[in-house]
């Protein structure tokens, strides 16, 4: 969850987009990186460590770096009591140890919140941390189309096309070994959500983030679980050269040097 919207939330209820993301990340890392033990994980863009608390808690051998230009001391000090021990947080790349190439870097919608998305990822691509046998995994919001007044509270410069993520990625030196949508099923609702946006001719969406979420288990479980097999349909079909649209777009990368 992005800090922005992480005010008020209870760290034990999460939204099922989340929830099924986490699942749509873990089965991404499953296809394509290995994470032996001793192996670093860098989550940019971290947010509240959701993410990187239950990726710990999946390769408790891995070392996991949260880094969040947001997060105050105050924050880092919370938040690192509710994660496990191998999760380090930190404000910027620069107050990493020496760790030389991590295994994976994480991206999780975050270059859609930089003006300069491209300087970003070549300056990424050229630090220590990202290696030959480095993985980048990266999640964006789909089809500028879609851009609404959710995407100005959550402070979006833009949404991404399988195409225009390519060429990003490309022209910073990252190979996509993988690209594509997910979450079809959240299309509907989005179009419908910026149709009656537009025709009231406004963008203001306070009070649309995550932490507005108050569902009860049973729904939120269903919810994700309905996510989920949106998401499995569409990496499944995705894996014999049929790309669905949907709400995200993921890609996974290398440096091609």
């Amino acid at each position: 969850m992005d800090l922005i919207e992480a005010a008020g939330a209870s760290p034990h209820h999460r939204h099922p987009w989340e929830l099924a993301r986490l699942w749509v990340l873990r089965r991404l890392i499953e296809r394509s990186v290995h994470l032996s033990p001793g192996a670093s994980v860098i989550d940019i863009g971290c947010g509240d460590a959701f993410v990187a608390g239950e990726l710990a808690r999946t390769f408790p051998d891995t070392e996991f770096y949260g880094i969040d230009a947001a997060l105050t001391p105050e924050m880092v000090a919370r938040l690192q009591s509710t994660v496990p021990p191998n999760v380090h947080l930190l404000r910027d790349l620069d107050s990493l140890p020496p760790l030389g190439p991590a295994a994976l870097v994480l991206l999780m919608d975050v270059i859609e919140h930089i003006d300069d998305d491209h300087g970003f990822l070549t300056e990424l691509g050229r630090r220590p941390i990202v290696g030959r046998d480095t993985h980048v995994i990266v999640t964006v919001p789909a089809y500028q189309s879609l851009f609404s007044g959710h995407d100005v509270f959550l402070k979006h410069f833009r949404r991404y096309t399988n195409r225009q993520l390519r060429h990003r990625l490309q022209g910073a030196g990252l190979q996509v070994i993988d690209i594509g949508y997910f979450f079809a099923s959240l299309l509907p609702f989005r179009i419908m959500g910026v149709l009656a946006e537009r025709l009231s001719s406004s963008r203001t969406a306070a009070g649309t983030g995550l932490s507005e979420y108050s569902a009860n288990r049973v729904t939120t479980t269903l919810l994700s679980a309905l996510l989920k097999a949106d998401a499995f349909t569409a990496l499944a079909l995705r894996r014999i050269g049929i790309s669905l649209p949907g709400l995200s777009n993921y890609a996974i990368c290398r440096t091609s040097a």
